[in-house]
Parts: structure tokens; C-alpha cells; sequence
């Protein structure tokens, strides 16, 4: 390959002692360097402040405490019945001095705490409660409980409004004006259901009365 023919430019050269030492070749002026213009910055950055919102779901855990079986623990004893709880109470007497209790003035007792004359459905209400009666500081030899006769069928029933209204065995006695009270008689005698004066005078005196409210119920 042949090499390229460089041609030199004599004419104006100046230097001495042109046989030998020829002048330099002629230098091309240099270009300034090109200024680069400064380009606003096109970052995809947003002007206003970027908010990152949390996506958290925040649960609520369940609570573990479990529901009150009664409204006054303190006063009130829970019992099972068939529909739900039923949360009974007795009225004690304030002193010696035995002094018959009137059916009729049974509901003013149990209402004075917000509560109802109260029916007995299952053998432990009648077993518990006789057992509260004849421990007493003042014991109580016998005490209302709510119910009523029919006298289509001729028997009585329990009259609360929760418990089973079916009553088995039947009181003893057998006036239809009278109300189901509960002798508590002595240990270790079992307690005796009968139909008594609602006067509450008779053999036994009834000087008390069963009281209770609807507990926490079956769903």
C-alpha cells in the first residue's frame, strides 16, 4: 500500500537555512472547546413530597374475657336452666322477730333490687336455697317462690317467665287460693314444697321470699 503524500507549505516560511532545516508545517488555529449547555435536570421526581400510605389493616383482637353469668355476682347465684341462666337470690330477715310475709307484697320485695319473685325449675335452686334459709343469722323456716294454679287441669306451675312451667311431683296441700312456698324444715330432712295461706300464717310461718333475673341465655 502506498502512503500518502504530506505536501508542506514553503512559501512563507521564514525560517533560516531552508535547504536543511525547512520550517515547520503550518499549524491549523485550534477550535475552542465547545461549551456544553447545561440541561435542567428532568428527573421523574415529583415537586411535591411523595406520601407513602400505610396499607395496614389494623385488627381488633377478640376478646377473650368471658360474659358475666349474672348481673350482681356479689348478691346473685347462678343456676342452669333449660333456656339459659337464671341468677337467684333470698331475702334475709333483719332480726329474731319472725313476722309473716304476704304473697302480695313479695314483688315490692324482690323490685326494691330490681328483680322478680322467683320459681324454682331445678332440684339444685331448691337444695342451694334451702341450705342459704337455715344458715341465716335468722333462720327462715319457710319462703315464697312464684307460682300459680290451674284450674282447668288442676295443678300448679311455676310463674317466672324462664323457668319450665311443669312442676314434678306436685306441691303437697290443695288450696287453689293459696301459693307455693318452700318449708325448709331441718337437716338433714329434705325441704318440702307446699301450698300454703298466701297470708303466709299457718303451720309455718313464710317470712322470706325467693327473688332472681334473667341470666346470660342460650343463643
Amino acid at each position: 500500500m502506498m502512503r500518502p503524500i504530506r505536501i508542506r507549505n514553503y512559501d512563507d516560511c521564514s525560517c533560516e537555512h531552508h535547504e536543511t532545516y525547512p520550517c515547520d508545517e503550518e499549524e491549523e488555529p485550534s477550535t475552542p472547546p465547545t461549551a456544553i449547555p447545561t440541561t435542567p435536570s428532568t428527573s421523574l421526581q415529583s415537586s411535591t413530597s411523595n406520601t407513602i400510605t400505610s396499607t395496614t389493616t389494623q385488627t381488633t383482637p377478640e376478646s377473650t374475657t368471658t360474659p358475666a353469668l349474672c348481673p350482681d355476682l356479689n348478691r346473685q347465684t347462678p343456676f342452669k336452666r333449660k333456656n339459659g341462666w337464671w341468677c337467684g337470690f333470698l331475702t334475709e330477715p333483719s332480726s329474731s322477730l319472725v313476722s309473716p310475709m304476704n304473697y302480695r307484697e313479695t314483688p315490692d320485695w324482690c323490685g326494691d333490687t330490681n328483680a322478680q319473685v322467683a320459681s324454682l325449675e331445678t332440684k339444685e335452686e331448691l337444695e342451694y336455697f334451702t341450705h342459704v334459709a337455715r344458715n341465716f343469722k335468722y333462720p327462715v323456716a319457710g319462703f315464697w317462690t312464684a307460682s300459680a294454679y290451674n284450674a282447668t287441669s288442676e295443678r300448679w306451675y311455676w310463674t317466672d317467665g324462664q323457668a319450665d312451667p311443669n312442676i314434678e311431683p306436685q306441691p303437697i296441700g290443695s288450696d287453689p287460693n293459696g301459693r307455693i312456698a318452700v318449708l325448709v324444715g331441718s337437716s338433714p330432712d329434705p325441704a318440702v314444697l307446699a301450698v300454703v295461706p298466701q297470708s303466709g300464717r299457718g303451720s309455718v310461718t313464710i317470712s322470706a321470699v325467693l327473688c332472681g333475673v334473667p341470666g346470660l341465655q342460650f343463643s
